[in-house]
């Protein structure tokens, strides 16, 4: 029995898609910036993502204005705007980006995640 030419093409791979929260464009996630909500704040992230994202157009500076962003950032969207501007304007001059400072967590703060980790009772096989 013989394959079908069908069969043996390769199926083309998979490219994830995300909303950009300004101009809500589905584009791949490679054309988008990530940012991520972290301890109530807003801001770029580069490498481990963790918590709530967004995606906001790379090359579309119209995305990065505070207006366009206070659907999905409320009250912080001008300090996004800001950051995104600096940090994607950086990036398209080849400059070296330094990420804004993320306030530090307080001491309740962190006893509070330990705590509710460790308080979790673990099922006995």
């Amino acid at each position: 029995m013989t394959a079908s030419p069908a069969s043996t093409h390769a199926p083309d791979r998979h490219t994830p898609e995300r909303t950009c929260v300004a101009c809500r464009r589905k584009r791949p996630q490679s054309a988008l910036t990530r940012l991520t909500r972290v301890d109530g704040a807003w801001g770029l992230s580069a490498g481990h993502r963790a918590g709530r994202g967004a995606y906001v157009c790379s090359d579309t500076p119209d995305c990065w204005q505070d207006r366009r962003l206070r659907r999905a950032f409320g009250a912080q969207a001008p300090q996004v705007a800001a950051a995104l501007t600096v940090a994607l304007l950086a990036v398209q001059a080849d400059l070296p980006v330094t990420p804004p400072e993320r306030p530090a967590r307080s001491a309740a703060s962190r006893a509070t995640s330990t705590a509710s980790t460790e308080s979790t009772p673990h099922a006995a096989p």
